[in-house]
């Protein structure tokens, strides 16, 4: 390894102790174009940024109703594009410094460039993207399931969505990966909540407290859109009756709306004597451990 290493440094070193001042001139030249070329690409990319930013901004201001997340999403998905416009063409701009591209285009084309280079599963994300924008599967600020992981879309590209979780953890994933969706954000959501009494209790009493409990909640929080029913007895477990209510409201409110309900149905329960449940265990005693 010694011997290969020192090898390359000799050969390195004749290369250089062989250049001339035209050589050196030349390479500085090429340097230079380069740092010009990458200036120049940042400066479009940012104003590109920019009068996107004012376009999408000013179609907000603008139309009345109209639906913010598909904007920002548009908006997320432009940025993303002209993103790999200005990647590629400055790409190609200094790799035009040193090989002629034109030949190398017309003679594989720009298809046959990009599978040459292994981005078959590049095409396949930028695809799967594009079906996903056409056919509005989610949108930026929708709170979605993809695969094992749960939380808002914070944003779309051709290739990649980025879900943030719960606890800010953001979580990149291919979209050609994407193969199931669950979006918790399009229509009106079921709040399922489960109360559990001990045998003893009553439970037309119990029903009747979790029903006075939740009409009244009903009428106080606007997030419920439907009037609350409360389903009855659902299982029967080791040391308790599981009775459910639900209640139909709008999008990601469900949970709130479980919270609250679960804290005044136990405070209802306290004024009402109905206890929680808990395990309990019947000893046998033998006759012959009494003697």
């Amino acid at each position: 390894m010694r011997e290969f290493l020192l090898a390359i440094g000799k050969e390195l070193v004749d290369w250089i102790e062989g250049l001339t001042l035209q050589n050196y001139q030349h390479l500085a030249s090429i340097f230079l174009k380069i740092l010009a070329i990458l200036f120049l690409a940042c400066v479009v990319y940012k104003i590109g940024k920019v009068l996107i930013d004012r376009f999408f901004n000013a179609q907000i201001q603008v139309k009345i109703g109209v639906d913010t997340r598909k904007i920002n999403t548009l908006r997320a998905l432009s940025h993303s594009i002209l993103r790999y416009i200005v990647y590629f063409v400055t790409g190609l701009t200094v790799l035009g410094q040193f090989v002629d591209t034109t030949s190398i285009l017309a003679t594989a084309g720009i298809g046959g460039l990009a599978i040459g280079f292994g981005a078959q599963s590049l095409v396949k994300d930028v695809i799967s993207g594009f079906f996903i924008l056409f056919e509005d599967q989610y949108a930026v600020g929708d709170f979605v399931t993809i695969g094992d992981t749960t939380g808002t879309v914070e944003e779309i590209g051709l290739r990649i969505t980025k879900i943030r979780g719960f606890k800010g953890d953001l979580t990149i994933i291919p979209n050609g990966q994407i193969q199931k969706v669950v979006n918790y954000t399009r229509g009106n959501v079921l709040a399922v909540v489960d109360i559990g009494v001990p045998y003893e209790t009553d439970i037309d009493k119990a029903i009747k407290v979790i029903e006075d409990v939740a009409k009244r909640y009903a009428q106080e929080n606007e997030n419920i859109v439907e009037q609350p029913q409360v389903l009855g007895v659902m299982d029967m477990g080791d040391s308790q009756i599981t009775i459910r209510a639900v209640a139909r409201t709008l999008p990601l409110k469900h949970w709130e709306v479980e919270r609250e309900l679960k804290k005044r149905i136990k405070e209802a329960f306290d004024e009402n004597g109905i206890e929680i449940p808990y395990p309990r265990r019947v000893i046998i005693q033998s006759e012959k451990e009494e003697k």
